[in-house]
């Protein structure tokens, strides 16, 4: 082998040298990026959940007082004569919401199984089509996410017509 092919031999080599090492830095920055764009998913859905907790607990302690949170705090009806089983219900119709929008958000992060999400679809339209607490529907929607909104305007409506 001549002194002018050993040396094109060695440049060959050190080409292909660099450009494995080239590949194997781009291919290390790639997956460090997905890794940031999942603690970022995961980062949302906890402030989300954290969110949908306080806002259960708040909903709570209203419980616990006997209080109907749907007709002081979104109706200003501070002589409402509803039983204590209903304001059960109406305040558990709240928590039901607050619990399902938190789970799209975690679908729509991609944190939840698909089966798991069709589950609570059923859950969802359960308590949609509880036509007592259709009034806690309409009062929550307008807070709702789009996307969120778009998935309840696809259920079938038993209270109506």
């Amino acid at each position: 082998m001549t002194n002018s092919g050993r040396t094109l031999s060695i440049w060959s080599m050190s080409n292909i040298t660099n450009f494995l090492g080239m590949l194997g830095i781009m291919a290390s920055l790639i997956f460090v990026g997905l890794e940031m764009r999942q603690s970022h998913r995961i980062a949302q859905a906890a402030q989300q959940q954290e969110r949908a907790s306080m806002l259960a607990e708040r909903i709570n302690v209203w419980l616990e007082a006997g209080l109907d949170w749907q007709s002081i705090h979104f109706e200003q009806d501070y002589d409402y004569t509803h039983s204590e089983a209903i304001t059960a219900m109406r305040n558990s119709a709240h928590q039901s919401w607050t619990l399902y929008e938190n789970d799209y958000e975690q679908f729509a992060l991609g944190l939840l199984s698909a089966d798991v999400w069709e589950a609570k679809m059923r859950g969802m339209q359960r308590v949609y089509n509880l036509c007592e607490v259709r009034p806690i529907f309409r009062s929550r929607l307008p807070m709702f996410s789009e996307g969120f909104r778009n998935i309840l305007s696809g259920f079938e409506n038993s209270c109506e017509g």
